[in-house]
């Protein structure tokens, strides 16, 4: 009878663990519409339609995107009261206080002379406070830049689907942006 309880409690009392499958969230978003965006400042560009736009004084503005608990800061200046060369470096600071927990920087730059926007999209890959930056300017008169925050835990692997879809967007900015 003993022999029969241990043989039981064997079978029955060892099972082998059996791995999960991996599996990532399935993340999905609407496919974005733009609107164009026109103010008293000296710029404009499309925005998508997702992100609520807020104008903020000195003609800066925010790209509130509520549904990924994200904002786009974008501050606009004008270049014949500050310096590009000092705006400039003022990006790499940024870049290089947020590029700490980076493990990879891709920047992509951008210029379309026909409407004289020159500029450059920055995406740090890793637990950084702010993924993602930009600048636009026309070298004279205008410079536009922005920072995207999130209002959470700066996880990169959780937060690279949201950071990818609002880089889209980040890009049809500046394919769109023109000076007023």
């Amino acid at each position: 009878m003993i022999r029969i309880v241990v043989i039981a409690v064997i079978f029955l009392g060892c099972h082998t663990p059996t791995p999960k499958p991996k599996a990532q969230f399935g993340l999905e978003y609407p496919s974005p519409e733009y609107t164009s965006f026109k103010n008293d400042c000296a710029y404009q560009f499309e925005n998508n339609q997702l992100a609520t736009l807020n104008i903020l004084s000195s003609c800066g503005a925010t790209l509130e995107y509520t549904t990924l608990n994200a904002t786009l800061y974008l501050t606009y200046f004008d270049l014949r009261k500050a310096s590009l060369d000092t705006l400039l470096r003022d990006f790499d600071k940024r870049l290089e206080m947020f590029g700490k927990e980076a493990f990879k920087i891709e920047e992509n730059a951008f210029e379309n002379r026909e409407n004289f926007v020159y500029g450059s999209c920055v995406t740090l890959l890793g637990d950084s406070p702010s993924n993602l930056h930009f600048f636009g300017t026309d070298t004279q008169k205008h410079y536009l830049a922005g920072s995207l925050l999130f209002e959470s835990a700066p996880n990169y692997d959780s937060l690279s689907p949201a950071i990818a879809y609002i880089k889209t967007d980040v890009q049809k900015l500046l394919e769109t942006l023109r000076w007023n």
